[in-house]
């Protein structure tokens, strides 16, 4: 019984990301980010370099959505520095796996939980502003 309960939400998240607002949709990057940090931290404990490394290459993947994501015309000096920060994570990233260093996932966690918790902060009504600017135009 579990298990399907499991299967039917995987299959309504997929099929509610394309429902998602763009504030949510960053969102749940960031929370896949995490969750995959701790997974690669796992397998590098574990010796399964294998899934460590994908684990790792997804994070990476994510991290260049979340860069594509930024409005370096308008978002000014936040969109720079979150640019400079997505990149170094990446770099990171890429030294953690060739190295399993599992200190450099932590450190690339706590920025995207860091960044993470900026983001939830942003208040209601500016959401609420961009979502209805971005559906407009």
């Amino acid at each position: 019984m579990a298990h399907l309960s499991i299967n039917k939400y995987r299959q309504v998240s997929v099929n509610n990301v394309q429902d998602m607002t763009p504030y949510e949709q960053v969102n749940l990057i960031f929370v896949n980010i995490i969750g995959k940090l701790a997974a690669a931290k796992g397998s590098i404990e574990r010796k399964e370099i294998e899934k460590k490394g994908n684990n790792i290459s997804v994070c990476i993947s994510l991290i260049g959505a979340l860069q594509d994501a930024l409005n370096m015309d308008d978002g000014g000096e936040i969109s720079a520095n979150l640019a400079s920060l997505y990149e170094y994570c990446q770099y990171k990233l890429v030294n953690a796996n060739v190295n399993n260093d599992i200190e450099g996932l932590i450190e690339v966690s706590t920025i995207i939980k860091n960044i993470k918790e900026g983001w939830e902060a942003i208040p209601q009504d500016i959401r609420q502003n961009d979502q209805a600017q971005a559906a407009a135009g």
